[in-house]
């Protein structure tokens, strides 16, 4: 059927509709259809008169009324009918495949750089913890420039022998500090960057070669080049051998933390496994912090203080303290686990505080027992494995992990004030390593700590050399070499 046909059907319909329905007497139902419906009220006359007007209507009105083309084809004679019922749709402007292409990649673009961002994020540097580390690099020279060691004709019951007491004994937490901060970054189970083989390949060979660099030099160098002790050495095979046993086997008196830091790298993977159970982990720190803290403190205090040796006790449990890493390694799970755990309530960071002011406090109270109970100078308890050191070493963590964390957070937003703190951060291995034979040349012109009143004298003098240490690394880090050993 062609559309000439189909339209000629629908005139017959329509005459048809409106010879049945046509009433001239109905005036309403003439009034209520002339404005509404082209094909009924008035008839042919209004039909006729609309499709003579329907080109001026649709110049005037394009956009609301669709011509037809009675016989389809194109001629100037062609009728044309207008359909002012049926309104012409929109037409949606076909796409550029271009621009697709373009606006797919937009959104590509922003999804990958959201993704990278939400990385970012995740490997976002932890400041609070870079603070942390300058502080405890600064504690390490503070207590080297508070101990009595290169001065042993110094009295303890003296005025600068009680300061240097004080000095000491509220430093202790150094060492801990740095240990919970390895922990807390090694332990981490989400960083899938550290595994067996890094840790094999990467971490354990750059300690080794700091080890062996600076043993050699402080061995040598430091011992016989500057000699700040102002020893005679007479060359012969016994000089050697020590020689070489110290560099090798001892080392220098604060190497020590480099072959404790080998050590604890190898079981690190082992306890990356541990501490997923959170249960576990808090049990191992348990555990660790009775039977390598608490009981060779409670030892000692009943040796010293009371005069009851109870070594006994001390053997029995000795046999069970784990020896992976000596009496370190609750320390080393100790900072992945706090610096893991959110305090829900405030009164427990308050509680955390407590605890470190007690145990800072202890440190000093019990090293003046043991002076006084030993009548010498005397480290017991005060070392690194005393469980008060472990409760200083607890609260100064917890609180750079929540105060000093949210007054770092306004202060992160200076671009300028972030990378001097990085670069702070990034030279305390460095300032570990060198500040002793800074020291030592220091103390060869007689410019040592306790040259004045050690009251406000070691503070000073501890920046000075903190700042002279940390300028002489900076600049040795330039150095390909160097860099690889500081």
């Amino acid at each position: 059927m062609s559309l000439n046909d189909n339209i000629n059907e629908n005139e017959n319909v329509i005459n048809m509709n409106f010879e049945n329905n046509f009433d001239p007497e109905d005036t309403n139902h003439n009034e209520k259809n002339s404005n509404t419906d082209y094909y009924t009220a008035n008839g042919n006359d209004k039909l006729e008169n609309e499709l003579e007007n329907s080109q001026l209507e649709k110049d005037k009105d394009d956009d609301k009324y669709l011509t037809i083309d009675i016989n389809n084809e194109y001629s100037e004679s062609n009728e044309e009918e207008i359909i002012p019922i049926i309104k012409k749709k929109r037409i949606v402007p076909l796409r550029n495949a271009s621009k697709i292409k373009m606006k797919q990649y937009t959104k590509l673009k922003q999804h990958y750089r959201g993704k990278t961002q939400q990385q970012k994020k995740k490997t976002e540097r932890v400041y609070w913890l870079d603070c942390l580390r300058v502080f405890a690099s600064f504690l390490v020279v503070f207590i080297h420039c508070s101990n009595m060691v290169l001065k042993p004709d110094i009295d303890y019951k003296t005025h600068n022998g009680r300061v240097l007491i004080i000095y000491c004994a509220l430093t202790r937490p150094c060492v801990p500090l740095f240990i919970m901060i390895s922990g807390m970054l090694f332990l981490n189970p989400q960083k899938k960057n550290i595994t067996t083989e890094t840790i094999f390949k990467k971490y354990i060979p750059r300690i080794f070669k700091c080890y062996v660099f600076w043993s050699l030099y402080y061995g040598i160098f430091d011992r016989f080049i500057i000699n700040y002790e102002k020893k005679e050495f007479e060359l012969g095979w016994e000089l050697i051998i020590d020689t070489i046993k110290t560099c090798i086997i001892s080392g220098s008196t604060h190497l020590w933390y480099l072959n404790f830091t080998i050590g604890i790298y190898i079981v690190t993977p082992v306890y990356r496994v541990v501490v997923k159970d959170r249960k576990m982990g808090w049990y191992m720190v348990a555990l660790c912090s009775i039977i390598s803290y608490l009981v060779p403190t409670i030892h000692e205090f009943f040796n010293i203080a009371l005069n009851i040796d109870l070594q006994v006790f001390r053997t029995y449990v000795k046999n069970l303290v784990i020896n992976t890493a000596g009496h370190y390694l609750g320390y080393y799970l100790m900072g992945y686990m706090v610096g893991s755990h959110v305090f829900v309530k405030k009164k427990h960071i308050f509680y955390s505080y407590i605890v470190g002011i007690t145990g800072c406090l202890l440190s000093v109270i019990l090293r003046f027992i043991s002076c006084y109970s030993l009548d010498e100078n005397a480290h017991n308890l005060s070392r690194y494995y005393n469980f008060n050191v472990a409760m200083g070493a607890y609260g100064i963590f917890v609180f750079f992990k929540y105060s000093v964390n949210r007054f770092l957070k306004p202060l992160m937003r200076v671009k300028s004030f972030r990378k001097i703190l990085s670069t702070l951060s990034d030279c305390s291995l460095g300032v570990y390593l060198i500040h002793l034979t800074i020291y030592h040349i220091f103390y060869c012109f007689n410019f040592h700590s306790q040259l004045f009143d050690p009251l406000y004298w070691v503070p000073i003098y501890s920046i000075i050399l903190y700042t002279i240490s940390l300028f002489l690394v900076y600049y040795l880090k330039k150095d390909s070499f160097m860099a690889k050993v500081l």
